[in-house]
């Protein structure tokens, strides 16, 4: 019998924790013995509210943990409010005595901030991915839907959680049992280790055209880069330059250079807000090339210096019906809460 154990922070998300939970049970339901176990843990106090207020009483302490095998972090808003010292040297024990470890959203902060994944590859929501591979540069981030390797296993979060737990049954159990559980659970999109997260942006349940979608993804995945730019992005597409902009003014109301601008500056914002890195360091990270025209071009889109932006503590509420690359990298949440943005 495998043993899961689920670390839960305050304001994890309920979605991800219940959809690895319901497949574990729906796995040993059609199996003649149970293969599965869970247990939920706190390092602070037992009754733990999800980010939808609801919570979940936790059965022990992480300090009284000793019966499992995988244990699962699991974190949305506001991780670093609930960085743990002894949270962070028992999972170093942990992964030093061979457990498995792994982590549900913003739960990798945790993991990562306490130098257990470093080397290994990892997912996160991939509104957090910018910031945290800025924070843990030693850990390979990837925009995987979620990652499952020897000793380690990370998902962004939401279906991606249940995404992890159908391969994990797969590699326990088989492919049949892996498709029965996602079929009375009536699960239909499930997706592979290599599928890619979608932002809106790249999302295919909109109506916009595949080579517009993938250029936007090409745009997002190539924000540092300084050499190429859309030339580059409309030969990748197979598509004219001319075309391209044709085919995004019909989209979004401008030029492909345009909406590559917005998502660089969304991206700038996302560390001005939620880093202490410099604001010049910020700049190159962002594909500018020169520090004084990303200033200029800061100000114009948000209507404030990026020093004055980092002192704000508020952000400015956008109609969420419309798409806005400069905001649909760096959504507005409710609250205007600076910590809920990452």
């Amino acid at each position: 019998m495998r043993k899961f154990a689920f670390l839960l922070h305050p304001s994890f998300q309920m979605l991800g924790v219940v959809n690895a939970t319901e497949a574990m049970r729906v796995a040993n339901s059609v199996c003649e013995t149970p293969h599965f176990r869970w247990s939920f843990v706190h390092d602070s106090a037992p009754d733990v509210p999800s980010s939808s207020g609801v919570p979940i009483r936790a059965e022990t302490s992480l300090s009284e943990l000793e019966d499992f095998d995988t244990l699962i972090v699991c974190s949305s808003f506001r991780h670093k409010d609930y960085v743990n010292a002894g949270t962070a040297s028992l999972l170093r024990r942990f992964a030093r005595f061979g457990k498995t470890l792994g982590s549900f959203e913003s739960g990798i902060y945790h993991l990562a901030d306490a130098g257990v994944m470093n080397g290994h590859r990892a997912t996160a929501h991939f509104n957090n991915l910018p910031l945290f591979e800025q924070l843990f540069p030693e850990v390979h981030f990837c925009r995987s839907v979620f990652t499952c390797e020897r000793g380690r296993m990370t998902a962004a979060g939401g279906t991606a959680c249940l995404d992890l737990m159908l391969h994990v049954i797969k590699q326990e159990l088989g492919p049949m049992v892996a498709t029965r559980v996602a079929s009375l659970i009536n699960y239909s999109g499930r997706q592979r280790a290599d599928a890619l997260q979608d932002s809106l942006l790249t999302a295919s349940r909109h109506d916009h055209q595949p080579a517009v979608r993938e250029a936007c993804r090409l745009m997002e995945v190539n924000i540092g880069a300084t050499a190429g730019g859309i030339e580059e992005i409309a030969r990748r597409v197979d598509i004219s330059r001319r075309h391209l902009d044709r085919m995004f003014r019909e989209a979004f109301g401008c030029t492909a250079a345009d909406y590559f601008r917005q998502i660089r500056l969304a991206r700038a914002r996302k560390l001005v807000k939620s880093t202490g890195l410099e604001f010049g360091a910020i700049s190159e990270l962002c594909g500018f090339a020169s520090y004084s025209h990303f200033l200029i071009r800061y100000r114009a889109q948000f209507g404030l210096s990026p020093s004055q932006d980092r002192q704000s503590p508020n952000l400015t509420a956008y109609d969420p019906s419309r798409i806005r690359p400069s905001d649909d990298l760096h959504p507005f949440q409710q609250g205007i809460d600076v910590k809920r943005m990452i």
